[in-house]
Order: structure tokens, then C-alpha cells, then sequence
């Protein structure tokens, strides 16, 4: 949505990081999964795009999951947007348990940026 002709206006809550990070889809009642790639992540959602059109409807639940080396992380989301192309979904966390969120904590920490003194 965009404000006066200008500017989009953001209204999501957590600031999101750009990644490329594999994961899988799993709608309830529907096999197999489906794979894909988050876009961009955050403590509250992600932006996902997947290889193929997904069946995805605005509200549906899904759950997801990422196993990597370096990201370990599974949960349950909402469907709040599905691009006009059908490859990319924007998804809102609604269930994570305390080892989730702790590990979407520690990931994300790996994208703060510290800057260095010059003394």
C-alpha cells in the first residue's frame, strides 16, 4: 500500500533480513511438501518462494521447516499474501515453541551489524 503516490508504507513490527535459506511447506492435508526458499525473515513472519505454484489461499495455515547446519527451525504460520504469480507467499508466525523462536533469535543475531572503533 502506498501513501500520497510515494513512499509504501511498512507495517510489520520486527525488521526483516534478507537470506536464501531452503525450506519445506507442509499445508494441512496436502503431500508432499513443498519446497522453497525464505526470502526475507523476521521475529514475526518471512517471505517465502517456492519452486512450484503452491495452493495456497489468504488465512490458510501451513507449517514449515528449515534443517540446515547453521538454522534449525520449524513452526506454524498463517498465509497472508500470495504474489499475483503464484511463487511467493508472505507468511505470519502463529505457532512457535520456545526452541523455534530461540533459534530465529540466534539467526537473526547473525545478521547485526556492530561497528568498530577507530581509536
Amino acid at each position: 500500500m502506498r501513501r500520497g503516490g510515494s513512499q509504501p508504507i511498512d507495517r510489520r513490527a520486527s525488521t526483516r533480513k534478507d537470506v536464501r535459506v531452503p525450506i519445506n511447506l507442509n499445508p494441512p492435508n496436502i503431500s508432499p511438501v513443498i519446497p522453497g526458499r525464505i526470502q526475507d525473515i523476521s521475529l514475526d513472519g518471512m517471505k517465502v518462494r517456492t519452486e512450484i505454484t503452491p495452493p495456497f489461499q489468504i488465512r490458510d495455515e501451513v507449517m514449515f521447516l528449515v534443517s540446515q547446519p547453521y538454522f534449525k527451525f520449524q513452526g506454524q504460520g498463517e498465509i497472508l499474501w500470495t504474489s499475483l504469480t503464484g511463487g511467493t507467499v508472505g507468511i505470519r508466525f502463529t505457532q512457535l515453541d520456545e526452541e523455534a523462536r530461540r533459534s530465529l533469535d540466534e539467526f537473526l543475531s547473525l545478521f547485526v551489524y556492530v561497528p568498530t572503533s577507530n581509536r
